[in-house]
């Protein structure tokens, strides 16, 4: 689960470093669990952009789940709701990166 404030490069480089360890043993089925996220900023969207960029190239999913309602807003608002699989539970995510291709 992401916790806290994700608003600087500091903030999301332990995220970023354990992705790129995850996808180097393999793994290619991410969910992000936002709901400890506290405030959602440019940051913190660039890193969810970058992070599902980082995956695809690895043939891997992401799925968002329990997005506060800031984060969807935000993300209608930049037109990206179409390039996140977003899921309201965790168990939601979970099933669907079970029926996914990959």
């Amino acid at each position: 689960m992401l916790e806290g404030k994700l608003l600087n490069e500091q903030q999301t480089a332990g995220v970023r470093n354990r992705i790129i360890t995850e996808l180097l043993d393999q793994q290619k089925k991410f969910i992000f669990d936002l709901k400890g996220i506290e405030f959602v900023n440019s940051t913190c969207l660039n890193f969810l952009v970058s992070a599902k960029n980082k995956i695809s190239e690895h043939s891997g999913e992401v799925v968002l789940c329990n997005v506060s309602e800031q984060l969807k807003k935000l993300l209608s608002m930049t037109r990206l709701e179409s390039f996140f699989n977003v899921a309201n539970r965790t168990a939601d995510a979970i099933l669907i990166l079970n029926y996914s291709p990959r």
